[in-house]
């Protein structure tokens, strides 16, 4: 059999996660034709399989191994005519291993220097009882005993947790309490007898930002991700047909995804049971009436594979078909070739991200506690208290809530001792937040159809997050690839429960390529992301790339293997943060199995963005899917905002990953 349309590629063909194509020598049978999808692997008739190993290290996050792996168990294929129909099947089991994250951390610490002011108010009030029915000559306290506990003092906010409560308003006192109270400096009663009064040592009443000092405020920030393993086994099955007038491909994915216990739901259990008993969609085509054309366009395959399939996400069940017509004569250009049909039915598991946000806020003392003013008077009503205290004294009545006031002068023998002491000390404040996400896998279903011409491809689909509360949605995307070097893309979604990560947006991208006499390329284009309805996460930490509404302006120069390019980014349009960043880039071949490549960004007022990077990549063999290695390094920078005094707070981290890549 052989495949018209050779001037295609199947660039088209969408690929997630980065996905890893094996392949291997297929004894005739060409690539394309047998090529597929499978939980982010791209494989074809023939291959073995692939292992994948990725280290992520950096100077501000605990470093992470991450392990992808795809092993043919078994496959076949065999292919004839009968009669006036040719068939071709395709089968075959493959298991899987998978790392994906369990938990993200990111842990942020902000420090400040501040002058924390503190206080220590005293006051005592006793004298005779006016009470109704009280003894002639008794005396009583018209302040509740109270007192701080020092021994409850919080460690980190140093405000103390509890008070120690002794008498109560209008007590009764001895005589003893109340002569003791007339001695020199502030006193509560008799060594050992009942306390009266209030004594209220606050070491943190509030603080002040320290100017001084706010050359050493700073933020950290640490991430740290907890990984987990999925095992998935699938069995793919895989029919071509083709007649005289035209060729159909149908495929079938059933498989079984190894969740964690709390992702064992009613509704995963039946998808998991389902996907072993449900039909397949069956493209068989009627035999012609002439022998079978064997000239089949590359866009029956293109289609298969531009169905959508849900990011990230592992399949349980899978149907589709395609469809295409011969074309009587050969094409000659893109624009000629026959359209392509293609619609499936998915049914499989994606993640969902649940948020949780935490803060502490914590002082630590850097200096002593320091009296900055005291005043403290004492005697009777009569005597120079000065402005401590006024005539009355306000009372509320927690019976009836009715407010009175007793004048200090239908007290007999009165005797007053108030005092406040006002204190600085010099401390960190420190707040820590801690944003977690924990991802977990939800049953999906997806119905998806699309058109593959030679220059455009139309995608529509629709499907549901079958969640706690579904998440439907609808969306459509359509491309166009033309022979003058335009190329365009549009894409739409709209979802019932937007969430932040899957929410309506609306996407486009559009850039010409123009060719110069001397064989270099000039490409100039735009790229655009609005989203719609997507929640506001008020206290979210900062991420790299976390910016949206976004707008670029790109240049790229090619001149034979070597690439420049520039970006101008305007993001989080029409919010408070919309920011923009200015970049430049350089990828260089050094050779056919070699190549680096840097970029640097000079400008930027983003919350997150990547300040440099350089790679570099290493090809260990010259076959068509060679083992691999790439290594790669990045500064991002962050910004925090501003501390208390007005300084700009920032931090940045360096970042290096490398991975091997092998074909089995």
């Amino acid at each position: 059999m052989s495949v018209s349309d050779g001037t295609l590629t199947d660039s088209r063909l969408e690929q997630r996660r980065d996905p890893q194509q094996a392949t291997a020598a297929t004894g005739g049978v060409v690539p394309l034709t047998s090529r597929f999808v499978l939980n982010g692997a791209v494989l074809e008739y023939g291959a073995r399989g692939f292992v994948a190993l990725t280290s992520l290290n950096g100077d501000a996050r605990d470093g992470t191994l991450s392990f992808s792996a795809t092993q043919t168990l078994q496959s076949s294929l065999s292919e004839g005519v009968e009669g006036t129909l040719f068939r071709r099947r395709q089968t075959g089991w493959y298991l899987q291993f998978d790392t994906v994250d369990r938990t993200r951390t990111i842990t942020t610490t902000r420090r400040e220097a501040v002058d924390i002011l503190g206080s220590r108010t005293v006051l005592t009030l006793t004298g005779g009882c006016i009470a109704p029915g009280s003894a002639p000559g008794s005396l009583c306290t018209y302040t509740p005993g109270v007192t701080a506990d020092p021994d409850s003092i919080d460690p980190d906010t140093l405000v103390p947790t509890s008070f120690t409560f002794s008498t109560a308003f209008q007590q009764e006192i001895d005589e003893a309490t109340h002569l003791a109270l007339q001695a020199p400096g502030f006193q509560r009663g008799v060594p050992g007898g009942e306390e009266v009064g209030i004594d209220l040592d606050l070491p943190n009443a509030g603080f002040t930002f320290s100017e001084a000092r706010a050359g050493g405020n700073s933020v950290t920030r640490r991430e740290r991700v907890q990984t987990r393993p999925i095992i998935t086994l699938s069995r793919v099955e895989q029919n071509l047909f083709s007649n005289d007038q035209g060729a159909a491909l149908d495929r079938t994915v059933r498989g079984f995804v190894l969740l964690e216990g709390s992702e064992w739901t009613d509704t995963a259990i039946a998808f998991q049971a389902l996907a072993w008993v449900l039909p397949s969609l069956d493209a068989t085509l009627a035999p012609g009436e002439d022998a079978p054309n064997l000239r089949i366009s590359n866009n029956l395959f293109l289609a298969a594979n531009n169905l959508r399939l849900p990011r990230d996400s592992y399949t349980v069940f899978s149907t589709s078909r395609a469809r295409v017509g011969h074309r009587d004569t050969p094409a000659q250009t893109a624009a000629e070739t026959p359209v392509a049909w293609a619609e499936g039915v998915w049914l499989g598991f994606s993640p969902v991200r649940d948020v949780s946000r935490s803060s502490r806020l914590s002082f630590l003392t850097t200096g002593p506690r320091i009296t900055t003013s005291s005043e403290f008077a004492e005697g009777g009503f009569d005597d120079a208290l000065g402005d401590l205290i006024d005539g009355t004294i306000t009372i509320i009545d927690l019976i009836d809530n009715q407010i009175s006031e007793i004048e200090f002068s239908n007290i007999g023998d009165l005797y007053v001792q108030v005092g406040t002491d006002i204190t600085s000390q010099e401390a960190i404040r420190r707040i820590t937040t801690t944003e977690t996400w924990r991802y977990r896998y939800v049953p999906h279903l997806s119905l998806t159809s699309n058109r593959t011409s030679g220059q455009t491809v139309l995608r529509y689909y629709t499907g549901a997050l079958l969640d706690d509360d579904a998440n439907a949605y609808a969306g459509f995307d359509i491309s166009y690839q033309g022979a003058n070097g335009w190329s365009s893309y549009f894409r739409a979604d709209a979802y019932t429960r937007p969430d932040r990560d899957y929410y309506s947006a609306v996407e486009g991208r559009l850039s010409r390529a123009f060719r110069m006499e001397g064989g270099q390329t000039l490409t100039l284009g735009m790229a655009a992301l609005a989203s719609i309805d997507r929640p506001d996460a008020e206290g979210d930490l900062t991420s790299s790339g976390s910016g949206t509404n976004t707008l670029d302006l790109v240049a790229l120069w090619r001149d034979q293997g070597t690439e420049y390019s520039v970006r101008q980014r305007f993001s989080d349009i029409g919010t408070d943060a919309d920011a923009a960043s200015t970049s430049f880039g350089l990828t260089h071949q050094i050779n056919p199995r070699m190549s680096v490549s840097g970029q640097v960004t000079p400008f930027s007022n983003e919350e997150s963005f990547i300040r440099a990077q350089a790679g570099f990549s290493w090809n260990l063999d010259d076959g068509t899917s060679p083992a691999t290695f790439r290594m790669q390094w990045a500064r991002i920078d962050y910004d925090y905002g501003r501390d208390g005094t007005g300084r700009d707070l920032d931090t940045s981290e360096n970042i290096f990953l490398a991975s091997f890549r092998t074909p089995l």
